[in-house]
């Protein structure tokens, strides 16, 4: 990955807002709070060298939609942006209400979809029923790529991913159950930073906020936590790739302050392997 590249990333303050690991109608059972941000910080610019992008996929005008729409965390769509931007991708960030304005051909412009940590409750809230068939529809049907840190990874699994049916949590893209939280040392603090291993044999220190287990598909675990459980995982979606995270690559410094101390730093690169394998349609090495 581009681990030494990245070093200089912008570090964004930390203020509040919710993320939710349940749905729309669910108590609030493994609900945490992720720190917010509205400034940026001067003396962190974004890299003068960033990783060189990968070349666009033919199909698509804009490679990234990034969701910044309601129920999403300010600091974490704009860590999300930064990497984004590093890596020379065109984008649009989309609110809610941008993105149920959107037809199916509007979405299939695009290459990759990205929905950051926030509320997934309120993140599918906001969203029309039939906006949430077409998110699955895109990537299903039309190959545009997924990728979900924390609250976007609990939005995408669901049951009724192979069929028309308004998914009992959130969008179901990809086929599984709803995904079960994650409790870090069998308890559920508010945050915490977690280790994980991946399949290339090495380990980092992720932020976690309220994120679930992933799923153990079929040579699709990229990542476990200690515990063995995926931590991160993909799946084809018909034709999409579909990539999500249960702790947070791309969580910004200042979320540190509350997880705890990350003996080996900010994970970015992380967060860029995962979106250039949707958007390019290459899996990661897995277990």
């Amino acid at each position: 990955m581009y681990r030494s590249r990245i070093q200089f990333f912008l570090i964004l303050s930390a203020l509040l807002i919710s993320c939710n690991a349940k749905g729309p109608h669910a108590p609030d059972a493994g609900v945490s709070v992720l720190p917010d941000a509205s400034k940026t910080d001067p003396a962190n610019p974004p890299p003068s060298n960033p990783p060189p992008s990968n070349p666009p996929a033919s199909g698509y005008s804009t490679a990234v939609l990034l969701f910044n729409g309601t129920g999403v965390s300010t600091s974490d769509w704009q860590s999300t942006e930064q990497i984004v931007k590093s890596l020379g991708l065109s984008y649009r960030l989309v609110n809610s209400s941008q993105l149920n304005a959107m037809t199916l051909d509007e979405l299939a412009s695009f290459g990759l979809i990205i929905v950051p940590g926030g509320s997934g409750g309120t993140i599918a809230g906001n969203l029309t029923t039939d906006t949430r068939l077409r998110l699955r529809q895109v990537v299903r049907e039309h190959g545009v790529g997924y990728v979900g840190f924390c609250a976007g990874a609990w939005v995408a699994v669901g049951p009724e991913a192979e069929t028309a049916r308004v998914a009992s949590y959130g969008f179901a893209i990809a086929k599984g159950s709803v995904l079960d939280l994650f409790l870090p040392g069998g308890s559920a603090p508010t945050a915490a930073m977690v280790d994980v291993s991946f399949a290339d044999g090495s380990n980092r220190s992720l932020v976690w906020w309220g994120g679930p287990s992933t799923p153990e598909w079929q040579d699709g675990v990229v990542a476990r936590y200690d515990t063995g459980e995926p931590a991160i995982s993909q799946a084809w979606a018909g034709k999409g790739l579909v990539v999500i995270s249960g702790p947070h690559p791309e969580a910004p410094q200042g979320w540190r302050a509350t997880a705890g101390n990350d003996g080996d730093g900010l994970d970015y690169d992380i967060a860029i392997g995962m979106i250039q394998s949707a958007l390019t349609k290459t899996p990661m090495k897995h277990f």
